[in-house]
């Protein structure tokens, strides 16, 4: 059985077939014999025929379902044995320990040009010199002290009555007005000064107190230095509680020699060089007991030394 659209094509062909079927019989009827109404109806039958066989193809080929074709891909074989396995691996494990790893060349360090240094003046190194003896010599750190001579004292007095006329012009007036001071006014000044030395020493011994011996002994040596070095600088600080510095064989020698009156109203020159030159003619039992001396002299500096405070 056809379907509609089968039969709708079967319809149009027939009357194609017939169309062409007439011009067909109209060639052939001139050349053949056989009856015109036979050779009509075969090549109608032969026509509808072939017509209905090309519709039948094609509602079969659009109607029946389309096969889906799926390639599997092969497995892949496995030709590799346990055996083969352990070897690949031991070769592996031979090769690493054969070939060691190349060490890492060290980069190389691009040099930097050095700048140059540039050399301190000397001013400026005498200057930081001089900056760091004032501090180790304790210069700001000392209490301010009262005028301890007659001149100062002077000075302080009636220097404010004369500070108005430049400094220059001051001191002169003041070096004038003190140069015709009588003698009792003059022996009052040093007795007030007398009294301020007094009280400066006080003042100065209990500052001192306060820094340890250590400390006191490195603000001397500062402000020697700064003196050598001519710097303003302040007096040696004294400290009771350092011991007294140990004397030397020679020096009891010399002691002894000047208490024995040998040497009355010699120059002081020719006094030393005197007793230097018998030192040196003395043999060693002679200088024996000033070496004794010395000895003993250094054991109590020791003994006295360690009885001191440590250092805070």
């Amino acid at each position: 059985m056809l379907s509609s659209f089968g039969l709708a094509t079967a319809r149009r062909v027939r009357v194609i077939g017939a169309r062409s079927a007439f011009s067909t019989v109209a060639r052939t009827a001139a050349s053949s014999k056989i009856p015109i109404s036979i050779r009509i109806a075969a090549v109608f039958n032969r026509g509808f025929a072939a017509t209905a066989s090309r519709s039948a193809t094609r509602t079969a080929t659009a109607t029946a379902p389309k096969k889906t074709t799926t390639t599997k891909k092969p497995a892949a074989k496995t030709t590799t044995t346990a055996g083969q396995k352990k070897a690949t691996t031991t070769k592996k494990a031979t090769a690493k320990k054969a070939a060691p790893k190349k060490k890492a060349a060290p980069k190389k360090k691009t040099s930097r040009p050095k700048k140059a240094v540039k050399e301190i003046p000397e001013s400026i190194k005498l200057f930081r010199q001089v900056k760091e003896l004032k501090a180790k010599g304790l210069i700001k750190e000392q209490p301010a002290l009262l005028p301890a001579t007659s001149w100062m004292v002077y000075r302080l007095k009636n220097g404010k009555d004369v500070s108005e006329k430049g400094a220059i012009e001051t001191s002169r007036i003041l070096k004038e007005g003190f140069a015709v001071l009588s003698s009792a006014e003059k022996q009052a000044l040093q007795d007030e000064a007398h009294a301020n030395k007094v009280r400066n020493d006080a003042t100065l011994i209990s500052w001192v107190a306060t820094y340890p011996v250590e400390t006191i002994e490195a603000a001397n040596r500062a402000r020697t230095k700064l003196r050598k070095l001519g710097k303003p600088s302040r007096a040696s600080l004294k400290d009771p509680r350092k011991p007294k510095g140990v004397t030397t064989a020679f020096s009891h020698f010399v002691s002894k020699r000047l208490a024995s009156g040998d040497y009355e109203g010699v120059p002081v020159t020719t006094k030393l060089s005197g007793i230097a030159s018998e030192w040196k003619d003395m043999s060693e039992s002679d200088r024996k007991p000033f070496v004794q001396l010395y000895l003993a002299d250094r054991e109590r500096y020791r003994v006295e030394r360690a009885s001191l405070s440590p250092s805070p």
